[in-house]
């Protein structure tokens, strides 16, 4: 017994010190050879990779960002461990925003391995699906092979669609919970003054930002067990559709009441599933996401004696809040209506009835799932008649809707739609996460002791000052309307001569931002002088000068003593040609018969006979661009010009001397600008 004993702890010693050399090792793990499998992410929005298995080791890391992988995120399954929980691991391999590939743990519950079955592959095919929809469908294939996913081609644009969902109050988040990344900023939506949204219905509802609304409206963001719900068709069949399967949406709320007015609400649905042909699961999820699962609502309470358990025509008007306005149609609309059972002035008659309403409104025209009856990207008038206006209703009733759907249940025949649209991202919209004021608008901007060109206007990003050619430098002051902004470019700034462009940048408390540009013109000689004889035309012969207001030039060949905006025809019936006759043509070549004349327009002459005698380019003075005006667009064109983006030759540097000095300098824009801003006018001679 004691040679057992010794042995034993002989034993018991190697053990202890495998264990010993394990614990320092820390995370080194003995790996044997593992069968990779292709997978996905299956989460709601996103998930963590950690360095090793369990939520207490640190993020995987690309630079400084920690690594999250969205939901339908393709990766491959390297191998597995345990948490210190027990729980398991997947160790897995991925290619991240960087392009890089990296290896990190997730969670065995959010990583679903996709098997390849060749029949449904095909049948995928066949169906149209993109290839960004097919990970996450392959999956729930694997899990539930018994559901059927159709492909619903809305033949609608995208981003058309997005444009037409983000229309000023269609679609809108609750203000109190919503980081401010969900919350537009659109014009209307927001004020600036304060940094404050503007409310669009009771209880605090304002406008959904469009990044928001692109990640509730992609459909491959929610093809996971529960959200998926939302593309599955409503309509009743009481082959599945029981009080069994009610009971699990029902628990744990006000409908799980067996004893209202001698009956109970599971009874009530399904005699209301019966009068609408709608899935009673629907009609249980649709009241739950309206009402609220404690029934505390208005809407239900009784007090006024009627019911709208589905909000119906429950929005907020002038002279009505939501709830005011759902009793108002419950009792008939005003009028004394009494389509669909109303006035809705028992439970019953108002659960039936609104769900013989929904039926014919909705699910019997099309709407016939709660996607598209939140979004509506089908029929000949899309994006109008949508039932909610809360941009997550329809991911917040599907899972609501899925729990009906319990055990057994699951592995029914269901039939989902799923849109698809045209020209969509590559990959699935993400879900915004930023909060903060996102207020990066300045209530002034100024450079002490100029004036801006234009006056400053908070929606107005670019400005023009110009200073003396003495002048080396300026001080720039900006304030924002939020405190919670920081701006950035502000104080001295030092001038070089011509245009310096100073940037003020403006960062908002959620990180976005806002550049406004100052131009700031510091006189002095910054492009020489006009170019000689820039209009000659050597090839055509000198012939006597024509009568005329205008003053001709015979050694530049140009035609000068224009005023801005002459109409071709003014200039042309003031020109005489004795004996013979003029023409104006367009710098193109073109005979010019209507618009203003410009420079770079050209004036020919013409004896009796129709020979051309002579041929003058003509200079408007302020008039870079040649269109016969002097407009903030040629004081750009001279800016441009400056800062060597954009280069002026020929008759149209010439017009750059608005001054007349023979050079072109920074004073020349202070003309133009003055003449633009009516405080003086450009002379012509």
């Amino acid at each position: 017994m004691k040679v057992h004993k010794r042995i034993w702890a002989g034993c018991l010693a190697v053990v202890l010190v495998v264990a010993v050399f394990a614990g320092l090792a820390g995370a080194q793990r003995v790996s044997y050879a593992y069968d990779e499998k292709s997978a996905i992410i299956k989460v709601n929005s996103s998930v963590y990779v950690r360095t090793e298995a369990g939520t207490g080791n640190d993020v995987v890391k690309a630079g400084e960002q920690d690594v999250q992988l969205p939901n339908g995120k393709e990766v491959t399954i390297i191998d597995e461990a345990s948490a210190s929980d027990g729980s398991l691991w997947y160790k897995i391999r991925f290619t991240y925003t960087d392009d890089a590939q990296y290896e990190g743990f997730v969670r065995s519950d959010f990583v679903a391995i996709t098997d390849v079955d060749d029949t449904f592959e095909a049948y995928l095919n066949e169906q149209g699906f993109p290839e960004s929809y097919k990970p996450a469908l392959r999956t729930l294939h694997a899990t539930y092979p018994n559901w059927s996913f159709k492909a619903f081609h809305t033949n609608l644009d995208w981003s058309a669609s997005l444009d037409a969902e983000t229309v000023l109050g269609r679609n809108l988040v609750l203000n109190s919970t919503s980081p401010s990344s969900w919350k537009s900023i659109q014009n209307g939506a927001y004020n600036w003054d304060n940094s404050t949204w503007i409310s669009f219905d009771s209880g605090g509802w304002v406008m959904a930002s469009r990044d928001i609304v692109q990640y509730y409206m992609d459909p491959r963001n929610f093809l996971t067990d529960q959200a998926v719900f939302m593309f599955l068709y409503q309509s009743y069949n009481q082959e599945v559709q029981n009080k069994e399967g009610l009971a699990y949406i029902v628990a744990n709320t006000f409908l799980n009441n067996n004893d209202v007015e001698g009956t109970s609400y599971s009874d009530m649905l399904i005699a209301a599933a019966e009068a609408s042909q709608v899935s009673p699961y629907v009609l249980a999820s649709a009241i739950l996401q309206e009402i609220g699962a404690s029934g505390a609502s208005g809407s239900i309470s009784g007090e006024s004696g009627l019911f709208n358990f589905y909000n119906i025509g429950a929005f907020r008007t002038s002279t009505q809040s939501a709830v005011q306005r759902g009793l108002w149609y419950a009792g008939g609309s005003g009028t004394g209506a009494t389509s669909y059972g109303r006035p809705w002035n028992t439970r019953q008659k108002a659960i039936v009835g609104g769900a013989q309403w929904y039926g014919e409104q909705y699910v019997r025209v099309g709407q016939n799932t709660i996607y598209l009856k939140k979004f509506n990207v089908q029929g000949s008038n899309p994006y109008s008649h949508q039932y909610m206006t809360n941009v997550g209703a329809a991911y917040e009733e599907a899972v609501k809707l899925s729990k009906a759907y319990a055990g057994d249940s699951r592995q029914a025949t269901l039939e989902f739609s799923i849109p698809v649209f045209q020209n969509m991202p590559e990959t699935p919209c993400q879900r915004p996460g930023g909060n903060g004021s996102p207020n990066y608008l300045l209530s002034d901007l100024y450079v002490e002791g100029y004036d801006l060109s234009p006056a400053f206007d908070r929606y107005t990003t670019e400005y023009n000052v110009i200073v003396g050619e003495n002048v080396g430098s300026v001080s720039i002051g900006a304030e924002a309307y939020d405190g919670k902004a920081t701006i950035s470019g502000i104080g001295s700034v030092n001038l070089n001569v011509g245009v310096n462009s100073c940037e003020v940048k403006v960062t908002a408390q959620n990180g976005t931002e806002k550049v406004y540009v100052l131009n700031i013109a510091r006189e002095g000689d910054t492009g020489g002088a006009p170019e000689e004889n820039p209009g000659e035309d050597p090839s055509v012969p000198a012939n006597p000068d024509p009568s005329s207001d205008y003053h001709f030039d015979d050694n530049a060949m140009v035609v000068t003593d224009i005023q801005p905006s002459t109409p071709v025809q003014t200039f042309i019936g003031n020109v005489h040609v004795e004996g013979g006759s003029a023409k104006l043509l367009n710098h193109d070549g073109s005979e010019a018969t209507a618009g203003e004349a410009g420079t770079g327009d050209w004036l020919v002459l013409y004896d009796g006979s129709g020979n051309e005698m002579k041929r003058y380019q003509l200079l408007v003075y302020g008039d870079v661009n040649g269109d016969g005006k002097i407009s903030s667009t040629d004081l750009l064109a001279v800016q441009k010009h400056i800062l060597r983006m954009q280069e002026l030759s020929g008759v149209y540097l010439t017009a750059c001397d608005a001054n007349h000095d023979g050079r072109f300098t920074a004073t020349d824009l202070l003309v133009i600008q003055k003449h633009i801003l009516k405080l003086d006018e450009l002379v012509q001679h």
